[in-house]
């Protein structure tokens, strides 16, 4: 975003100027794409509606007071924003056939904005699964280190995001390849200085950072849980264990190929792959607020469906590490 403030438009900044073709000679390079655009479409606009009630209900139960619900909750309004360009932006992008060239201003802003979420997400992310990791370990030391450590996450993510969103190269759409990426294929003859300027090492540099760390945190939480559970396929570990592992698993797939591209063309399953990943990333966690996490999933029922379900009330420490998403 520094560089079109610094040159005043998107198409004055070097290796960014779409003018030797015109609108319908950039169009025809584009493929539409409505039997993928129209499904993101609907599921970002559902996830969206989801997160509301969901929100609400947080603050309603007055579980905002806990440190990991605090993390939670920006968590759930960075999903929202990241599901916003993952879906609400780039479904339409796909049902038009859209590149870069066609609405460089719009899709320019959109990848500043969508990377930033991405990032912001990744460190978010991270964050939480920290929390939980430190007040399972430090437990009678939780008051104390808890919420301090929440709000300087809090305060860390954000801070980055827009460190971002402000000072690295933005990402481009491109319905041919399925996805956003740094090049946004405007030039008439590709050079090494042009390659230069659209990489973004910050972001790459995230990935690998934020895989290796999910990696480990997700090790070190699992055996925690395991040894708390003593070994019991309870339901409350069993619930631990596949939020874990759904986290993971599209939190990993998507920052892997996307760190591809910079390397090799992956095949078009596997582009399809990252999309449909980057989206669900944003969007699995909602669904595993209503049906893992058993206070939002009994408030859910009764706000939305009108369904009321007996309150249980379990004291065990398993019961209170599934608070969280993880």
């Amino acid at each position: 975003m520094n560089r079109y403030i610094q040159y005043g438009s998107v198409e004055a900044i070097p290796y960014y100027n779409c003018s030797w073709k015109s609108f319908e000679q950039w169009e025809q390079t584009g493929i539409k794409r409505q039997w993928l655009g129209y499904p993101l479409l609907i599921f970002g606009t559902l996830i969206e509606l989801l997160y509301l009630p969901i929100i609400y209900i947080i603050f309603k139960t007055r579980l905002i007071k806990h440190a990991c619900y605090k993390i939670i909750v920006v968590l759930a309004f960075i999903d929202m924003a990241a599901t916003c360009c993952s879906c609400l932006i780039t479904g339409p992008l796909l049902i038009l056939g859209s590149v870069f060239c066609m609405y460089p201003t719009f899709t320019y802003m959109a990848g500043s904005f969508g990377l930033a979420m991405w990032c912001m997400a990744c460190a978010t992310t991270v964050s939480l699964f920290a929390n939980r990791i430190l007040s399972i370990a430090f437990h009678e030391y939780a008051d104390v280190i808890e919420k301090k450590l929440a709000y300087f996450s809090i305060c860390f993510s954000i801070s980055y995001g827009f460190y971002m969103f402000f000072f690295t190269p933005s990402i481009c759409y491109n319905s041919v390849w399925i996805s956003w990426i740094p090049d946004p294929l405007s030039e008439m003859v590709p050079s090494e200085e042009a390659a230069h300027m659209y990489k973004n090492k910050p972001q790459a540099w995230n990935n690998w950072i934020f895989v290796t760390c999910m990696f480990l945190l997700f090790s070190i939480y699992c055996a925690m849980v395991k040894k708390i559970a003593r070994g019991q396929k309870s339901k409350a570990s069993m619930a631990i264990f596949f939020q874990c592992i759904i986290i993971c698993f599209f939190n990993t797939v998507s920052a892997l190929i996307y760190n591809a591209l910079s390397f090799v063309t992956p095949s078009f399953w596997i582009l399809l792959s990252g999309q449909l990943c980057w989206s669900i990333n944003h969007g699995c966690p909602a669904l595993i607020y209503v049906t893992m996490n058993e206070t939002i999933k009994r408030e859910f029922k009764k706000l939305v469906f009108g369904i009321k379900s007996k309150k249980i009330h379990n004291t065990s420490s398993i019961n209170t590490a599934s608070m969280s998403r993880i």
